[in-house]
Order: C-alpha cells, then structure tokens, then sequence
C-alpha cells in the first residue's frame, strides 16, 4: 500500500471516529440538558385523547381495547380510508349541499374506529380562520358530519390484535364551502 492510501485510509477512520464522538455527546446533552419538561398537570393524555365528558361522545360505542388507538395523523394513511383519500374527497363534494350557509373557519372532527370498523367516540371542534373557538352553522356541521361518519368511507382493516384505530379530519370552510380537506 502507498503512503496516500494509508493517509485516506486513517483520514476517514478519523472522521468516522469524530463522527460517533459528536453524535454520542449530543444524544447525551440532548439527554440531560436539551430536553423540555412534559407539563403532566397541562397536558396529561397523549395525543389523539378523546375525553368521555365530552357531549359529542358517543354513548353506545364499544372499544376493543384499552390500549392506546393506533394513529393516523396524515393522509398519506390509504389503507384507512376505504379507496384513498380522493374517493372521501369526492364522497364529500358530490353529497354536500352548501346553499344557505354563509360560515368560514375549520370543522375539526376526532373519532375512533373499533376493529369492527364501526365509528364512534367523535369530538367535534368548530374554529374561525384564527383557531379561535366559534359556533358554526348547526345544520351544516350536522350534514358534515353525517356524511364524515358514513362506514362506506373507512376501510375494516385486518389486524392481528384488536386495536382502535384514531382519525381525524379537518374540512377548511370559506363561505359555507368546503373548500380543502385536511390533513
């Protein structure tokens, strides 16, 4: 071997070395310093949590488990949407009826689906363009969720275990139109 190759050779041997020192110092400060403190008394359930004292709580709706739901936080989750997203999209905008309303802001829905595919435990949130908390159109909440809450739109997927499945849907509103489904 040539004095260049052993050269690279303990060149890269080195930096790999460095490589592993800086990521193993910053896991440890990350560890002891970079953390930020959980507030358990502001926050104290994870996230996708539906509280039972909620009104919109479905009443007659049985978990499987007591486990945590599985979540989906993105539409790029197919498999639970029955067909895609794009087939919700369009289940929504060819039932949807808008004349007579007038409201703009964000209709956030949460619910869980059991593993026999039905739906329940639904939190409904109705907020402005700000995120402020508002009261929208009662009838066409109503007509948005009805159509959300259909069981033709989610998949009854098959799982080793019985686990809840978590979902939410966001629908963007301006003028009494829906005119963007989130996520």
């Amino acid at each position: 071997m040539g004095k260049k190759r052993i050269l690279k050779l303990g060149l890269f041997i080195g930096l790999g070395l460095l490589f592993i020192a800086v990521s193993g110092f910053g896991l440890l400060y990350y560890q002891v310093q970079g953390k930020f403190d959980l507030d358990t008394e502001k926050y104290p359930h994870h996230i996708g949590y539906l509280s039972p004292e909620n009104p919109d709580f479905s009443k007659d709706f049985k978990r499987c488990s007591d486990r945590l739901p599985i979540g989906f936080y993105h539409s790029t989750a197919p498999h639970i949407y029955k067909n895609g997203k794009p087939t919700f999209r369009k289940y929504v905008q060819e039932r949807y009826n808008s004349e007579g309303f007038t409201d703009s802001g964000y209709l956030n829905l949460r619910f869980l689906i059991d593993c026999e595919g039905d739906l329940g435990d639904l939190e409904v949130n109705e907020l402005d363009n700000d995120m402020q908390v508002i009261d929208l159109d009662d009838a066409m909440v109503e007509q948005l969720v009805g159509l959300t809450m259909q069981p033709e739109n989610w998949a009854n997927l098959e799982r080793k275990e019985p686990r809840d499945l978590y979902m939410y849907i966001i629908f963007k509103l301006e003028h009494g139109k829906v005119v963007e489904i989130l996520p």
